[in-house]
């Protein structure tokens, strides 16, 4: 059977406003709210709204007494979670990108990617020449134009260098690339038994990493990318494809590491602040 066509027409903020408060939405400041809906947009907005209706009854209303003002601090509340799991991220990617530098100079000097034995095999060593020389090609960082203009031998700047150009995907498919050897002494730091798991748990980091980068909802988000449990440690405890599982492998990996970790306490005061949203909902 054919699907139908999409028909419905465009809506202004002000007829988002009035869809809302008949479906039971408690609007109290209607020009206010439509002004909100047309800075962050009404399908940003949506799924905290289907949150507090009753989808399974006819023309899908809103729980009674739900206000404008507990929707927003649904929202609210993901925006300033976004930005907690943002900073975790990038603590440890900036410690992970120096973790493998460090291992990678310290077995083969400043030029590691000239190292046949510092990668899986000769394929995985030309992908990831091609990797390096692609970023540094492109780069406008000052340090790739100082070497540049300072050396003309190796063409590719020392790997301590290399490695600030590297973007958290990047670095985790560089990591991927390497040898075993290098591969257990990076996961050695972050207290992991194997790089097999590491690479899993930087697999769901990058993912935790890109939601928060391209501002998308960690709200009621179940992840497809689930991390493997240690089992020694009892890591993590919360269901893997949850948020806090992410946290919980992320405060094991800094503490590790030396660094400050707690994001999964973090999270759970952010929570406090916040009664309207429900623990479950955003993975606690």
């Amino acid at each position: 059977m054919a699907l139908p066509p999409y028909t419905k027409p465009h809506a202004t903020p002000t007829d988002w406003v009035a869809h809302l408060r008949a479906r039971g939405l408690v609007v109290p400041r209607p020009n206010v709210a439509a002004r909100k809906i047309e800075r962050v947009g009404y399908e940003r907005l949506r799924i905290y709204f289907i949150a507090r209706r009753q989808t399974h009854l006819p023309g899908k209303p809103f729980r009674a007494g739900t206000t404008y003002n507990q929707i927003l601090n649904l929202y609210d509340c993901d925006r300033r979670l976004r930005a907690i799991c943002f900073d975790a991220c990038g603590d440890f990617e900036l410690a992970f990108r120096n973790s493998m530098s460090e291992a990678l100079t310290r077995a083969h000097g400043s030029h590691p990617h000239k190292a046949e034995d510092a990668f899986k095999d000769g394929s995985s060593r030309r992908v990831a020449l091609d990797q390096l020389s692609t970023l540094y090609a492109k780069s406008r960082d000052a340090r790739a134009h100082n070497y540049m203009a300072k050396y003309s031998d190796p063409v590719l700047p020392p790997f301590w260098t290399m490695k600030e150009f590297l973007t958290f995907g990047a670095a985790v498919r560089f990591y991927a690339l390497l040898s075993n050897p290098i591969k257990a002494a990076v996961a050695h730091d972050f207290g992991m038994p194997t790089h097999e798991v590491l690479t899993n748990w930087l697999e769901c980091l990058v993912d935790l990493r890109n939601v928060c980068a391209h501002h998308d909802r960690l709200f009621n988000r179940i992840f497809q990318k689930q991390p493997s449990r240690l089992r020694r440690q009892n890591l993590p405890t919360a269901p893997v494809n949850k948020l806090k599982a992410r946290l919980e492998c992320l405060d094991h990996l800094l503490t590790s590491r030396g660094l400050t970790g707690g994001r999964v306490a973090t999270v759970q005061a952010l929570l406090a602040r916040y009664p309207d949203v429900q623990a479950a909902e955003v993975g606690y």
